[in-house]
């Protein structure tokens, strides 16, 4: 008869790249089932928020992923928008699109970047990342910011 545990896994692992929380069900030693713990890392943006003007939070919006910030600021404000029944010039909606695809190019070149790494292909990460400075250049020249680009 198979033995059963259950093995805590987490949140701190060097092969996790963000904290999160598993219990793993093992039979002898063989992983069964792998049980996640959501929301295991709670920052507290809603509870920074509710002392702060509705306008503050397209910052604190920037900041949730240093990846894809823009498109959280961007969804936010596009949010408030709707409530508020506000038009939006075209020129800012084209804008918007152009940051919101030169945040998804970097950041998929970034993640292509690591997954060739986590395959030991290092030189195939740099290259990748040379090809991503590219695009921070542009982002950075038209936003000011390289990452996080607070225009919203």
């Amino acid at each position: 008869m198979a033995r059963t545990n259950v093995i805590p896994f987490g949140p701190q692992h060097p092969v996790l790249p963000e904290p999160i929380h598993f219990e793993l069900i093992t039979e002898d030693e063989l992983i069964v089932d792998a049980i996640p713990s959501i929301s295991f890392v709670h920052r507290g943006l809603e509870k920074l928020v509710e002392q702060r003007d509705f306008i503050d939070y397209s910052y604190v919006a920037d900041r949730i992923c240093g990846l894809c910030s823009f498109m959280h600021s961007m969804g936010y404000c596009q949010a408030v928008e709707e409530i508020m029944a506000l038009e939006v010039p075209e020129r800012c909606q084209y804008l918007r699109v152009i940051w919101a695809e030169l945040g998804r190019l970097h950041s998929h070149i970034f993640w292509l970047g690591v997954a060739a790494d986590a395959f030991g292909y290092e030189s195939l990460f740099m290259q990748s990342l040379r090809v991503r400075e590219k695009v921070l250049d542009i982002i950075e020249e038209t936003t000011g910011g390289r990452v996080i680009f607070g225009i919203n």
